[in-house]
């Protein structure tokens, strides 16, 4: 379908608070946010929201409704230092936007956006690599045809 709208300003992500995950630890350590920030401005932000705009189901008229409120940029991006992976964390929608039939589906459309941005991250900007991810454990060793030793 495609998008016909102004891309939004990239989220400023230097002057957040404890995403909803880690408030009940305490807080998670160096999330990262100046440096994703960074890279959100340098074009990221603006690649990504063309990469998603292509294919939304949301109408120019619900794009704008939601840019008009703000939502684009509201939405939070962190690295989560504990399962070294990027995250997202969608903000509430405005009550004007909250009641209308836009909500229903507004939601799964916003989670696409930062899908959308996170993947572009981890594909073409980022390579934040020193840390492991869980998957890396796996090997091809792990589900091997060898039979245990007896």
């Amino acid at each position: 379908m495609g998008l016909d709208v102004d891309i939004p300003e990239p989220p400023q992500l230097s002057n957040r608070g404890v995403p909803s995950e880690f408030e009940a630890v305490g807080g998670a350590g160096d999330l990262r946010r100046d440096e994703l920030e960074g890279v959100l401005d340098a074009g990221a932000w603006n690649e990504a929201f063309e990469e998603w705009a292509e294919y939304t189901d949301l109408s120019d008229s619900e794009a704008r409704a939601l840019q008009d409120a703000g939502v684009f940029e509201q939405l939070d991006f962190y690295w989560d230092p504990i399962d070294a992976t990027f995250r997202f964390e969608l903000p509430s929608l405005p009550p004007e936007l909250a009641d209308e039939e836009l909500a229903t589906y507004a939601t799964t459309e916003l989670t696409d956006l930062g899908q959308t941005v996170i993947e572009l991250l981890a594909d073409a900007y980022l390579d934040w690599g020193d840390e492991e991810s869980p998957i890396d454990h796996w090997s091809e060793e792990t589900f091997s045809d060898q039979t245990p030793p007896e």
